[in-house]
């Protein structure tokens, strides 16, 4: 039986995918977008806000958002980039492209192209993306695949495997991240993680878990908006700040470079983990 809650009608063309073992994954064109993954017991893994649009150019809230060429605000790109609001076509089954022109967006003059897989297996969903520099110039970007992992209530997960981890902007990870009563937010770069990061308490103590492992990404990134900042945000519905965690596969505190004619790969796997406690 599905749990979890309707899509907002707003989300651009969807196209769904099935797993083998009866899971499914939407994909909006508008971004090559994951707005959905439900596991074969019919349970949504992912949160979009109830408020989430793409009218007015808006950058869905929630889901999978490709960043690229721009993490955040760390250039001088709009926030995250144009990936994530460009008009993406289905090559494949599981496979989505995005060819961008030389210029075509300001303070981008690279040709380049990105392409992104949603594989889904049991109890797994893996996003892939690859990009190709077709011009005769490298190009270098930060980015990220800006996961939100639906949660009961934030305040009770544990994202743990970064202990000892420097954050970009200065200090250190001490033991496990956890969100406090949410108050305020919580944004931290984490540089060079060492390998599998773990969501714990995602519908309270004693399970499921999310295993979040990468491939090409350095860094990881976890955030939640918290309330005050979360009150603010018009494409965020009311109290839904408690309802997701952020943990992204991302390169934020090394540009990748990308050399003429040269490609480059980066991959987000997500694990669900039942019946399983805090560690």
């Amino acid at each position: 039986m599905a749990t979890g809650p309707t899509l907002p009608p707003t989300l651009g063309e969807l196209i769904t995918l099935e797993g083998p073992d009866g899971s499914t994954a939407q994909v909006s064109l508008r971004g090559g977008h994951v707005v959905s993954w439900r596991t074969a017991d019919g349970h949504e893994r992912l949160f979009v806000s109830e408020r989430a649009t793409t009218v007015g150019g808006a950058a869905i809230r929630g889901g999978i958002p490709v960043c690229f060429p721009q993490f955040a605000a760390l250039g001088p790109l709009p926030k995250h980039g144009f990936a994530r609001t460009a008009t993406w076509t289905r090559l494949g089954p599981c496979t989505f492209s995005l060819d961008v022109a030389a210029d075509e967006w300001p303070g981008w003059p690279h040709r380049c192209s990105l392409v992104l897989d949603v594989l889904l297996g049991p109890a797994t969903m893996t996003t892939m993306l690859r990009m190709f520099n077709h011009g005769t110039e490298p190009f270098s970007f930060t980015g990220a695949l800006h996961t939100y992992l639906r949660c009961h209530d934030v305040t009770e997960v544990a994202v743990s495997g970064l202990d000892g981890c420097d954050v970009h902007g200065g200090g250190r990870i001490g033991g496990d991240i956890r969100f406090g009563d949410g108050a305020t937010d919580v944004d931290l770069s984490v540089l060079a993680a060492p390998g599998p990061v773990r969501a714990d308490g995602l519908e309270g103590v004693g399970g499921p878990a999310m295993l979040c492992a990468q491939t090409g990404f350095r860094d990881v990134v976890v955030w939640n908006v918290g309330a005050a900042l979360g009150a603010a945000m018009v494409d965020l519905g009311e109290g839904q700040w408690h309802s997701y965690v952020c943990v992204e596969a991302a390169a934020v505190g090394e540009p990748v470079v990308v050399e003429p004619g040269a490609s480059w790969a980066g991959s987000q796997t997500l694990v669900v983990l039942e019946n399983v406690g805090v560690g």
